[in-house]
């Protein structure tokens, strides 16, 4: 079963093979989102969950500090480089059949299945897990609803969700658990703001 959770970047520079990727993607029923260059990445500035980046591994070189400050609270990225000339499981080739490139990326998902698995994120939906990150960094249940542009009482009814998921109440205790998972970075709390 692919993870509901997970998003698909297809980031090149050529139309031609980002829409022939995104219709092979799309054959697996998941929308990916389209990039062309660095500034696209700032479209997306909540994008959380498990984030899968199929690139050249030119624009991997020239752009990973970029691409991994921007995501840095993203729980898992794993790449997927399209090549010309090497063929292995990290790797699609420019000649491989839209089979092929669609057996790998179901691996390279499946993978982060296991990884949810382990770690228990799987438990938490994107936009819990946004909530959660919202609530470590010390905003409040207003500041959350005004932030992701919801109510307050669903930003409070995500928070009850979280808590009865992961089984914890108390603001601090969340803060932890976001970031032994990973969901934030512990340099980026603002211990002024936690109650």
């Amino acid at each position: 079963m692919l993870n509901n959770n997970i998003n698909i970047l297809l980031f090149f520079k050529s139309d031609i093979i980002l829409k022939g990727l995104n219709s092979i993607v799309n054959n697996l029923g998941i929308e990916p989102i389209l990039i062309r260059n660095t500034e696209d990445f700032f479209d997306y500035p909540h994008l959380l969950g498990d984030i899968l980046i199929i690139l050249p591994q030119s624009l991997y070189d020239e752009n990973i500090s970029i691409i991994e400050k921007h995501f840095s609270n993203s729980a898992n990225i794993k790449y997927l480089f399209l090549n010309v000339s090497s063929n292995n499981d990290n790797n699609i080739n420019i000649n491989d059949s839209s089979s092929i490139i669609e057996y790998k990326i179901k691996a390279l998902i499946s993978s982060f299945n296991d990884h949810s698995q382990s770690t228990g994120l799987h438990e938490l939906t994107t936009r819990e897990i946004e909530v959660l990150k919202l609530i470590a960094y010390g905003y409040t249940i207003k500041e959350i609803a005004n932030k992701l542009i919801i109510s307050s009482h669903t930003a409070i009814s995500h928070r009850k969700n979280i808590s009865e998921k992961t089984g914890i109440k108390t603001i601090s205790g969340l803060t932890m658990y976001a970031v032994i998972k990973q969901i934030i970075a512990i340099q980026d709390i603002n211990t002024d703001n936690l109650k």
